[in-house]
């Protein structure tokens, strides 16, 4: 009987420690949106022809991929060419407020890949695997590489040791430290740092 008690003791606090186990995971990505063309929306303004820059186009994509356990918060809608030092400082602050392990950051392709640097020079990336992903096409567009750039940042963010900063685009993850844009092709290339 004693034996039995101490057992049922047990699978008390085991279950007690599972209770809080997915408490903790119950959000696990963070999604984090600047805006970009990922972003661009038709205009809602009448007379308008621009686009304009609507919710996170995240929001979407892992809703109809039925992804579980995220949240969305947008850190500001704009141009990457309009991101300044303040937005960085924004999202740092985000990532570092942010519970979860896994950040996905949606961005414009322009400045993507500065703002990564920035991110991860700030450290903010300590203990968490940041991806940051755009697109040439807004994920409205039928031809958008929106969705298949979101799905591998999501992925490669379940998979990255923490500490991680990367830039996801073309079916790539590069460290944000060696991501490089090439101006003939527009793709992100990994660039090697130069040996010391």
């Amino acid at each position: 009987p004693v034996l039995h008690a101490q057992v049922v003791a047990g699978g008390a606090e085991c279950a007690e420690a599972m209770s809080q186990r997915a408490e903790r995971n119950a959000l696990q990505l963070a999604v984090l949106g600047l805006g970009g063309t990922i972003d661009k929306d038709y205009p809602r303004t009448t007379m308008g022809y621009a686009f304009e820059i609507d919710e996170p186009a995240a929001i979407r994509v892992l809703t109809v991929a039925q992804v579980e356990g995220w949240r969305c918060e947008s850190v500001c809608k704009k141009d990457s060419t309009e991101i300044t030092t303040e937005d960085r400082e924004s999202l740092v602050m985000s990532i570092r407020r942010a519970p979860e392990r896994r950040i996905v950051v949606t961005h414009g392709t322009d400045t993507m890949i500065e703002t990564a640097q920035f991110v991860e020079a700030s450290g903010a990336a300590v203990g968490k695997s940041v991806a940051f992903v755009g697109a040439t096409k807004p994920e409205r567009f039928k031809d958008s590489d929106a969705t298949f750039n979101v799905g591998v940042a999501v992925g490669v963010t379940d998979v990255l040791p923490p500490g991680s900063v990367v830039v996801c685009m073309g079916g790539r993850a590069i460290p944000a430290a060696r991501c490089m844009r090439d101006l003939d092709s527009g793709r992100y290339v990994d660039q090697p740092l130069p040996s010391t």
